[in-house]
């Protein structure tokens, strides 16, 4: 976790800090940015930025077009962005899926749960290798980051109870990611996914047990 770079992007700077404090006690490097301008510029830099936490409402440029800025640089394609608001209407999160973030929080937040969601991005508990690659690359053309790391726990096998337990999220939430995930693959139930994600990786046996 030590060789772990946040880049922290708010217009708020007591919020940055607060930010900053948090990570640096536990144990991460932070990178602050108080514009999404600021936020490019250290991108730019080629810095290796392991996670992004990007606030979605800031004056000029705001998060949503941030986040398709990032997207348009090449190196920075691939580095998981979770959104911050103090809105906590389902409308914005819906929109934060929509653009493809890892997550979304909502501020105030609770600092272990905070530290548990960033925890989950930066090393995610399963690795790409155990999945069906052509599969996999299915799931990421058509469903966000959150919802890919969603469907990739239900594929392991967890319950939605389990995956609330390791995410963090509520038990309705999960189910309601899980939901919106089987009518976007046009999935019937949850072992569709495990069987999709994990043709030709597990036995039959395996693949079929609930």
């Amino acid at each position: 976790m030590s060789e772990s770079r946040i880049l922290c992007v708010d217009d708020d700077i007591s919020m940055l800090a607060t930010i900053e404090d948090i990570l640096m006690n536990a144990g991460y490097k932070a990178s602050l940015a108080k514009s999404g301008k600021q936020a490019l510029d250290f991108l730019n830099k080629n810095i290796n930025f392991q996670l992004i936490l990007l606030d979605v409402d800031m004056p000029e440029m705001d998060g949503y077009e941030t986040f398709k800025a990032i997207r348009e640089l090449e190196w920075a394609k691939e580095i998981p962005i979770i959104f911050l608001t103090g809105m906590d209407s389902p409308d914005f999160e819906i929109k934060g899926w929509e653009y493809g973030a890892a997550d979304y929080i909502t501020k105030p937040f609770v600092k272990s749960v905070f530290l548990a969601r960033i925890k989950n991005r930066i090393t995610s508990p399963i690795a790409s290798s155990s999945y069906n690659q052509e599969a996999l690359r299915d799931f990421k053309a058509t469903l966000s980051e959150l919802e890919l790391s969603i469907a990739k726990f239900v594929a392991d096998g967890l319950s939605n109870s389990e995956i609330s337990e390791q995410t963090h999220y509520t038990y309705g939430y999960v189910k309601q990611v899980v939901s919106a995930i089987l009518i976007k693959m046009d999935m019937k139930k949850r072992s569709d996914i495990r069987k999709y994600l994990k043709k030709g990786i597990l036995n039959e046996e395996e693949i079929n047990a609930e």
